[in-house]
């Protein structure tokens, strides 16, 4: 033995012409063997990888780990395919939120899917996620047959899925879909998501450098970014006042604004005026905490499904809220 620890010996050969080691822990066990075997045994259980969309659930990714069922909906319209993951404890947490938001990741996608989705409850100030979605594109078609499936499911449960607000970001095909299916609701696009969009237009029009070292072009530039706190009948008279002091570098960004910001999106949709939550953060926290524990881009679908099935134990705990 040439040195130890708590919890591994290491081992050298005593010839000196001999380079040889290995690592055994406290027991003496060889590590890299046992790992080894494990992962031996964890390729035979795990399915092979598919090649396409279309492919089979086993029943061990199907349910959760104290085996209640876990595949909510699994359907195929025109090639694209929908797989939605929830159990009814998750779900009766979503129908019975008066609030709800939505988001969507990009890296957690496995193979032959465009995006994790997911929708959460807003339960007591706190968030849960409660139905997670693989979807292969991000249509309006495939965001109402997400919302189609869990109405479907409410009904089942002799729940209603009406929520009174919904937070998500200003993806339009998604706007077209909540319009639709929840006419009801007030849907509210991310504070976050609107300050980072505009920022992204500054940066694209080249005027970052002058956001930074120079004061007034950064207070006008901040000032375009908190119209949304207006009151929502003042908001476009705030505007207009904003354009008629501000320098003319900024000429392209305040086009930019009136364009999108109030020709292609309802200024009620971006206005957050006496709105509690004002940003879905909470399902992006949800995501960004997921992603780490996937620890991978675009993972395979069964290593995503077993992910999301120790996720589940952490709402099942009352420990899924973020």
């Amino acid at each position: 033995m040439n040195k130890a620890t708590i919890k591994i010996n290491y081992w050298i050969c005593e010839e000196r012409m001999c380079s040889a080691s290995v690592h055994t822990d406290s027991n003496n066990q060889f590590i890299k063997s046992r790992e080894s075997s494990l992962n031996r045994v964890r390729r035979q259980k795990t399915p092979i990888l598919p090649k396409s969309s279309d492919f089979y659930i086993p029943l061990l990714y199907s349910t959760t780990i104290d085996s209640r069922r876990f595949l909510l909906s699994d359907i195929t319209n025109y090639q694209k395919r929908t797989i939605i993951f929830s159990t009814d404890k998750q779900l009766t947490t979503l129908f019975k939120a008066k609030q709800i938001m939505m988001d969507g990741t990009f890296d957690a996608a496995p193979p032959h899917f465009e995006q994790v989705y997911t929708v959460h409850g807003i339960k007591d100030g706190k968030s849960f996620p409660c139905a997670i979605a693989l979807l292969t594109g991000k249509s309006s078609n495939i965001y109402q047959r997400l919302f189609d499936e869990l109405e479907t499911h409410a009904t089942r449960l002799q729940l209603d899925f009406h929520p009174m607000t919904i937070t998500s970001d200003f993806e339009k095909s998604l706007i077209k879909a909540v319009r639709e299916k929840f006419p009801q609701a007030k849907h509210h696009g991310c504070y976050f998501h609107f300050c980072q969009a505009v920022y992204r237009k500054i940066q694209n029009l080249g005027v970052a450098t002058h956001y930074r070292d120079d004061d007034n072009i950064r207070d006008t530039c901040r000032q375009l970014m908190s119209l949304h706190l207006l009151p929502c009948r003042e908001v476009e008279d705030g505007f207009e006042h904003l354009v008629s002091k501000a320098p003319s570098l900024l000429s392209n960004l305040l086009d930019y604004f009136r364009k999108f910001w109030f020709r292609q999106m309802p200024v009620e949709l971006w206005n957050v005026h006496n709105i509690d939550i004002r940003t879905n953060n909470h399902a992006e926290g949800w995501h960004n905490r997921f992603n780490k524990r996937i620890n991978k881009t675009h993972p395979n679908v069964w290593h995503f499904i077993s992910t999301l099935k120790q996720e589940e134990v952490f709402f099942q705990g009352g420990n899924g809220v973020l």
